[in-house]
């Protein structure tokens, strides 16, 4: 029986709490404005049980949440969810694996409303608040949602937390600390199916498990700082077969303003003028540069994603993932950009052309990707949390697969600079 593995993303908390101070009472609501930009990072610690089986792993998800229509009562969001992996306790970058699109409203008490043909977010309406000001030592309790998406039905759940309002107090993970109104909760998870007629494997009829956890919230700004959470499901399958998720999440926060077209675009110039080396650029002849006289290894463009620098396949030999030596100067130049902006997420991808079998090609790919990736990180001392990897084959091409020199272009790797 194949195990039922699934990514937690917007989730609930447990901090580490150093001291708390008396505060005055205070409303807890969102503040968001329209054209605002929050990102979210979660670090997942994950198991998995079956029986005597367990897989460990650790889990990376970047939530990028914009307000696109703002009135008092609430925010409309477009929302982009990023899920990455590395299996193992390990170091290292992670893997990039999947992408979901949502769209849905945050009213300014926390409460969400999602449309049911969107997957995430799957934790809904966490926290959320009273509508009238707290003390520390103030309990309420607002209904929540979990949302379980397997591969043949979604499960929601309706759970009701119990909040505690302990007043201001520190929060630190890493490097980061900060100092907001902190807010714990706990609540059980129960869901009974049995009496259903029609049964899926693979879907549980059964569902029960706890969550607990801490956000820090900072009531000034109306957003997030911090969170951390504990969440444990037991899942019993049609067939009897009990499997059990475990997940220890920290959650980190950032706000910012949104980009335009125009604000991309001179940030590219900016980038394509860090190019330039002692006079000379990294940049053959075309659009960014007319006046250069030899095709370049390096092209640069704004995407959809942010500022992509695009490393031409005559950096590697055929078939091989290992980087040229002359390759050195163009991965140092583009690390010295990327570290201007460390609190930027960075992807590197890796693209071949349609010749030879697809399996090959996707991990020719992938291998090309990791090696820059690792390039980035073991010489150019790269933050690994910050960077991502993933090989795609000859699904994204730039150009029709239709002539030599075109698929020379489709040839490449990408090193992105997330600015969305």
């Amino acid at each position: 029986m194949k195990p039922i593995f699934f990514s937690i993303l917007i989730s609930t908390l447990f901090p580490l709490c150093l001291f708390a101070v008396e505060t005055p009472p205070v409303l807890l609501q969102w503040k968001w404005k329209q054209n605002q930009v929050l990102e979210l990072n979660e670090y997942h610690d994950v198991l998995f049980r079956v029986g005597k089986h367990s897989v460990a792993r650790e889990d990376k998800n970047r939530v990028l949440l914009k307000t696109t229509k703002c009135d008092t009562a609430s925010c409309q969001v477009d929302a982009l969810f990023n899920t990455y992996v590395r299996f193992g306790k390990t170091e290292g970058p992670y893997r990039k694996d999947k992408d979901f699109k949502s769209n849905f409203i945050i009213f300014r008490n926390g409460k969400y409303e999602v449309a049911d043909e969107y997957v995430m977010p799957n934790l809904r309406s966490f926290p959320s608040f009273p509508e009238t000001a707290v003390n520390a030592g103030d309990t309420w309790k607002i209904p929540a949602e979990e949302s379980f998406d397997f591969s043949g039905e979604r499960i929601k759940v309706t759970v009701e937390p119990e909040y505690y309002f302990h007043g201001k107090s520190k929060w630190a993970y890493e490097d980061k600390s900060g100092f907001a109104e902190k807010i714990t909760y706990t609540y059980p998870i129960y869901y009974d199916s049995l009496s259903k007629k029609d049964k899926i494997n693979n879907v549980p009829n059964k569902i029960f498990g706890f969550a607990r956890g801490t956000v820090f919230f900072n009531a000034e700004k109306g957003i997030p700082e911090y969170k951390d959470v504990k969440l444990s499901y037991t899942f019993v399958l049609p067939d009897g077969t009990v499997q059990e998720a475990n997940f220890h999440i920290h959650g980190l926060y950032q706000s910012r303003k949104s980009l335009n077209a125009n604000e991309k675009e001179k940030f590219k110039d900016d980038v394509l003028q860090d190019l330039i080396v002692g006079g000379e650029t990294l940049l053959g002849k075309g659009k960014d540069n007319p006046n250069g006289e030899d095709p370049s290894p390096i092209s640069v463009r704004t995407t959809e994603d942010g500022v992509t620098f695009s490393l031409d396949s005559i950096l590697f030999d055929f078939n091989d993932s290992k980087l040229k030596p002359e390759a050195e100067e163009a991965v140092r130049k583009i690390a010295e950009i990327l570290k201007k902006h460390p609190e930027r997420e960075v992807r590197v991808s890796g693209h071949t052309d349609n010749i030879g079998k697809k399996d090959y090609n996707l991990k020719l790919s992938e291998e090309r990707a990791k090696s820059v990736l690792h390039k980035l990180v073991e010489n150019h001392k790269m933050e690994e949390n910050h960077i991502s990897f993933k090989g795609y084959g000859d699904e994204v091409p730039v150009a029709p697969n239709d002539s030599e020199e075109n698929r020379k272009k489709n040839r490449r790797v990408e090193i992105t600079l997330v600015l969305d």
